[in-house]
């Protein structure tokens, strides 16, 4: 079941990333994301090609590439096996407050890691959208052996007997439905803990991935474990594994990581970065319909991070008074082809066949400082993240020419702005209102702010090496 993951593992460890702290953790990381995402992407495959949904089938596409990335691998076989500890085992380095905590820390991650672990084995498939939406069409597709189609209930209603089926969010992506297929098949048939084991796989690898990127960035080993534990104690995030069923943990560890190395790439402009965060970003509109939009975010970073703070505020100054124009005139209506179509009037949204919103404000305070304040979904996390931004940006004011700052500050402002214009001006202010959404959108974005936390309080190492550069391969 974990095979795709160790082979993109594997295949990330020997092109992308050399003898660098952290190396392995974040190729394991970013490689079961990578991996997973794309043993979906072929069961998806093997429909238009008439061929029947098979776990072996789609498993031969990935041996060729574990069996090169190995041979690859052999000559460097002390590379490969990671046999150099963080710390030398010895007495006088184990002794010490910062391998302490590290040890705490580490045991308290395994503690939780296996709580989670049996709450996925013994709990049988429980959340609401694995039962309407998720699940549902896995499981379908599992006991016919086929992807057949999911309709609209008008569709199915009139097809007469065409072998379709119909539920609520038929028109959903279906890469999370084909990750739990993907398990699923694996066992050999439907099995309820099976399909939700890549829930908690995600998890270890959001982990995995968090902590290389932060071991690459130059800290060491106990700051890294300090704000992977921030990260991996949220509880809403824990939630999502334990009731494991959602798709928004998966566009939270795809989004997260591709943003984590796209700063990554803004601080030290390594393409290898930007490579990790082109494949996971690729993958973002077909988890949910939100991550369409996600991608606007990465991309307004990575434009943020490569021009001159001056054209910035030029752009923003341009965007707004063309908005204001926009509005003010009537608003516009464009038809985009292979997109479809952009509707903006001072009381509509039609953002291509993603959303269809009515505009206008709604006080939705009270309920979203519920949700985010005053619940304990986030631990301390929004507290925190509250006055960093400021800090921040006074950070940014004094060095001046920053570009991973302003990636970031781009990511962290982007996204609340997002959330603003979603839960205070559209008809979505009564997922805040309900609660019933605003969490789980905030979750999306939670590893970028954890880390952006981490990069105020651990500022990236002078140089940090290229590809061709060559240090210490770490914990």
């Amino acid at each position: 079941m974990t095979l795709p993951g160790l082979a993109c593992a594997a295949l990330i460890r020997r092109f992308l990333l050399k003898e660098e702290p952290g190396a392995w953790s974040l190729a394991l990381g970013y490689g079961y994301l990578v991996g997973m995402l794309v043993a979906a992407s072929l069961l998806r495959l093997l429909a238009p090609l008439g061929l029947t949904v098979s776990f072996w089938l789609a498993l031969l596409c990935f041996l060729p590439a574990l069996a090169f990335a190995i041979r690859e691998m052999l000559p460097a076989k002390r590379r490969l096996l990671g046999l150099r500890p963080a710390w030398p085992l010895s007495i006088s380095r184990l002794i010490g407050w910062k391998p302490a905590l590290s040890i705490l820390l580490l045991a308290w991650l395994a503690a939780r890691a296996t709580i989670l672990a049996s709450e996925v084995w013994l709990q049988p498939l429980f959340p609401w959208d694995a039962w309407t939406t998720w699940a549902a069409r896995a499981r379908v597709w599992c006991e016919l052996g086929q992807l057949v189609p999911f309709v609209s209930a008008n569709d199915w209603l009139t097809s007469s007997g065409s072998g379709a089926y119909t539920i609520a969010a038929w028109s959903y992506p279906k890469t999370v439905s084909l990750i739990a297929l993907w398990s699923a098949l694996a066992y050999g048939g439907w099995n309820d803990t099976a399909a939700n084991l890549p829930w908690l796989g995600c998890y270890v690898a959001l982990g995995l991935g968090f902590y290389g990127q932060a071991r690459r960035w130059g800290a060491d080993v106990a700051p890294s474990l300090v704000f992977l534990w921030m990260l991996l104690s949220i509880p809403l995030l824990n939630v999502h594994v334990a009731l494991a069923g959602y798709a928004d943990i998966w566009l939270s560890a795809v989004f997260g990581l591709s943003a984590i190395a796209l700063v990554h790439w803004a601080a030290n402009g390594d393409p290898r970065q930007a490579v990790l965060a082109a494949i996971l970003a690729a993958f973002l509109p077909f988890i949910k319909h939100e991550g369409a939009v996600w991608v606007s975010l990465l991309a307004c970073a990575a434009i943020v991070a490569s021009v001159r703070p001056r054209w910035i505020l030029m752009a923003i100054a341009g965007l707004a008074g063309g908005l204001g124009l926009v509005l003010s005139t009537g608003g516009l209506a464009l038809t985009i082809p292979l997109l479809g179509s952009l509707e903006l009037r001072p009381d509509h949204l039609r953002l291509f066949a993603l959303a269809e919103l009515d505009l206008g404000f709604h006080n939705s305070w009270p309920a979203t400082v519920d949700n985010l304040f005053i619940y304990g979904n986030w631990n301390l996390l929004l507290y925190l993240l509250v006055p960093a931004i400021p800090w921040g940006l006074a950070r940014l004011a004094r060095t001046g020419d920053s570009p991973w700052l302003r990636a970031e500050l781009a990511l962290v402002l982007s996204s609340l702005a997002a959330l603003f214009v979603l839960f205070f001006l559209t008809d979505a202010h009564r997922w805040a209102e309900r609660s019933t959404s605003v969490s789980r959108l905030v979750l999306h974005f939670t590893p970028v702010y954890v880390f952006y936390l981490f990069s105020l309080f651990c500022l990236p190492r002078a140089q940090i090496p290229g590809p061709s550069a060559a240090v210490p391969d770490r914990a």
